[in-house]
């Protein structure tokens, strides 16, 4: 099998740099992006997210963009009923509002500007929190822009109470590249797939420029009904940072200012405020959802910081099932940048990978890979099994990475070899596949679904677990071959499509 991977990844290797070297001497330049639209804001509500709090039985956030006319503004809020004038009992709280540069901003080291932006006029971004809403309860919300210009009702619903509550949600890896192109497929054909899904996990990377305003609105705007009534559990992915050119010509490698105005995430207090909305927890039925920063793996003390709050809040967890999400994997699978061994993020592992295994965390959901990677550690009686449809497993933990955009990469020759010593085995891989992810959770088990952009299973799994904590991986019969560039139609790159 490795031979056959080996070789896969040279033909992928001399599939792309011949490509380069005839556009080269064919004298051709690179290929221009396509173009997009870009709505400017108005005084009209747009851009609407729906995102959870740290207790999404009871509450939830909403954030929303008008143009700089807009200094105040208002959501409403009724309980859903059959009457045909529910709105006639909403009650209506005000939002705060921020107005902001989309050109500019300001850090300890001055004045810096964003080069996608210039020339973008300023806005308004409006947010709010819903409080003491009633648990497993649909409501009805708008929110407005100027006097008497207001959204269309949505519908959402809150979390359970009950720990029993069976649901379902989706996880995304990177969209980042083609989100006016190709993304909205994906997210409408998983909604389609999951429509009473909970919540959706984006696994980082959402675009490819942080500060791009330009690709935030082709983000934002892919999927303006998912949006609005799926609350978004959202990581912060190294392209959700960017550079910030200061007055003296120098650049600051920083999360992108559009992030936390554009979204309302749960804070988290006792962490450093460079963390504050990309390191947080939610909680659902029996279910703890911890999400990471790992791209402030630039600096230690924030790594450090976030280990030490994960390991706090996993040891005063009370649910049956706890996941972690965060950007960069803990066991890389891809072959990029070309001719290198690889990715790897060594400083992430030793931060996190310990706190993960004390605790026995069900699933850990990455994304920045651009390809398909699924692999466990066992429990000690079961260490050097690999998981098959014919061969349980008992595990401690399940690594999962996907992308869900048309940027792949290839699985490195090594696959996972040079884990070995952690006691990971890789268990299935996907080449040239974007997929999107839909997990139930039930009170015994987590039963996981990965499916390609037309519907049809890739990848399937059951988690069981039992009163002492034991968890049983079985692996589902008659999955379809892997697939790899070698078996797959041809790739062409994602240089020139849409942003």
């Amino acid at each position: 099998m490795k031979v056959s991977l080996i070789s896969c990844s040279i033909r992928t290797l001399l599939f792309i740099s011949l490509w380069l070297i005839t556009t080269a001497a064919s004298g051709e330049s690179a290929p221009d992006k396509a173009l997009t639209p870009h709505p400017a804001a108005s005084d009209w509500p747009d851009r609407i997210i729906a995102t959870p709090t740290a207790f999404p039985a009871n509450s939830f956030s909403l954030t929303w963009r008008t143009d700089q006319s807009v200094k105040k503004s208002y959501g409403q809020i009724v309980q859903a009923s059959p009457d045909a004038r529910y709105d006639i009992n909403a009650i209506q709280i005000a939002a705060q509002t921020y107005t902001m540069s989309l050109a500019q901003g300001t850090t300890q080291q001055g004045q810096f500007s964003y080069p996608k932006n210039e020339g973008l006029q300023s806005v308004s971004y409006h947010s709010l929190t819903f409080k003491d809403l009633k648990p497993d309860t649909y409501y009805n919300y708008r929110v407005a822009g100027a006097t008497g210009k207001w959204s269309p009702w949505q519908q959402i619903k809150t979390a359970a109470a009950k720990t029993d509550q069976d649901f379902s949600f989706l996880y995304f890896g990177d969209a980042q590249n083609g989100i006016y192109s190709h993304w909205p497929l994906m997210l409408r054909r998983a909604w389609q797939h999951a429509q009473d899904a909970q919540f959706a996990i984006y696994a980082g990377d959402l675009v490819n420029e942080g500060a791009s305003d330009q690709q935030w609105s082709n983000w934002l705007n892919a999927g303006q009904f998912v949006h609005r009534t799926l609350p978004a559990v959202l990581v912060a992915g190294n392209h959700e940072y960017d550079w910030q050119v200061h007055e003296n010509a120098e650049k600051s490698w920083a999360l992108s200012t559009l992030w936390q105005n554009q979204f309302t995430l749960p804070r988290t207090p006792s962490l450093p405020n460079a963390l504050q909305e990309t390191a947080y927890v939610t909680h659902y039925p029996d279910m703890d959802v911890f999400v990471l920063d790992s791209e402030a793996r630039g600096d230690i003390n924030l790594l450090q910081a976030q280990a030490k709050w994960l390991d706090q809040a996993l040891q005063t967890s009370t649910a049956k099932w706890r996941i972690v999400t965060m950007h960069h994997p803990i066991f890389s699978s891809c072959g990029m940048p070309l001719n290198t061994p690889g990715q790897d993020e060594p400083e992430i592992r030793s931060a996190f990978l310990p706190i993960m295994l004390k605790h026995k965390v069900d699933l850990v959901l990455q994304g920045h890979d651009h390809a398909y990677a699924r692999g466990s550690i066992g429990a000690e009686k079961d260490l050097e099994k690999v998981a098959t449809s014919k061969i349980s497993k008992q595990v401690k933990s399940v690594f999962i990475t996907s992308v869900a955009g048309p940027k792949t990469y290839p699985i490195k020759p090594t696959r996972w070899d040079e884990y070995k010593n952690y006691g990971v085995k890789l268990e299935r891989i996907g080449e040239n596949t974007p997929t999107y992810q839909v997990i139930n959770k039930t009170a015994d088990t987590l039963k996981y679904q990965s499916f390609t952009a037309n519907g049809e299973i890739y990848d399937a799994f059951t988690i069981s677990k039992d009163r002492d904590g034991r968890k049983i991986l079985n692996v589902a019969k008659d999955l379809p071959p892997e697939r790899t560039f070698d078996n797959t139609g041809v790739y062409k790159s994602h240089h020139d499509l849409a942003e």
